[in-house]
């Protein structure tokens, strides 16, 4: 039995945006918890007057002890202190990087994922249609402007809060509000909207109509509305 193909249209490309979307907002729930986790209890301050003990082995199993202050210590080892600090710096930097968020990746790592779960062959996104003028653009997009977005659907929120509504419909809506804000040369405003209702209304008929006064609230905000 062959496998069935994907037709690699903007429509699907949109589909799975939202499921990377929809995936993402885990990574932004453990990130909010790593921030809100009890702060560490701050070092004791550091004065240049404090008493440092050093020793150092003199030989035959002879350790000689030598106490200074603090600020003689630092005046005595600064060059090696410098370098200390400038490795430790390196350090962070380096593991900052290796944190950095690599959205293609992610974008793999997700869609791979739902097509193995679907028995599907594996497939190498970055290469099919449509992915870099749209897909990777997108969800990329989502990611950097999340705040804003979010800020945007909040406002247009008719008796409800953000927390409390669907995730995926909350993923519908990122996706939307990205394109309409930001994306809107490459995916008309209109375009924007139609697609994500039709999304919406997939999963239920009264989600369609939610995600679309929404939408229709976040339209009237753009600088063109106004004109």
């Amino acid at each position: 039995m062959s496998k069935k193909k994907i037709p690699f249209d903007r429509r699907t490309m949109r589909a799975f945006a939202v499921d990377c979307v929809f995936a993402y907002d885990f990574v932004l729930r453990e990130q909010r918890a790593a921030e809100s986790e009890t702060p560490k209890k701050p070092e004791k301050t550091k004065r240049a007057t404090d008493t440092i003990t050093i020793s150092k082995p003199v030989g035959k199993g002879i350790r000689r002890r030598t106490t200074m202050t603090r600020f003689e210590y630092e005046e005595k080892y600064k060059d090696v202190l410098e370098m200390l600090r400038e490795e430790e710096q390196t350090q962070e930097e380096k593991e900052s990087a290796e944190k950095e968020f690599d959205v293609e990746e992610f974008i793999q790592d997700v869609l791979g994922a739902k097509f193995e779960e679907e028995g599907r062959e594996e497939i190498i996104f970055a290469d099919v249609p449509d992915y870099a003028e749209y897909l990777y653009p997108v969800v990329k997009g989502v990611t950097e402007n999340i705040e804003e977005i979010d800020a945007a659907i909040t406002r247009n929120l008719k008796n409800w809060s953000f927390d409390r509504v669907n995730r995926t419909e909350i993923a519908v809506l990122r996706v939307a509000v990205f394109e309409m804000l930001k994306f809107s040369d490459v995916v008309p405003v209109s375009i924007a909207i139609n697609e994500a209702v039709e999304l919406a209304k997939a999963g239920d008929v009264k989600s369609g109509a939610f995600v679309n006064g929404v939408l229709s609230g976040v339209a009237k905000e753009l600088p063109q509305a106004g004109q």
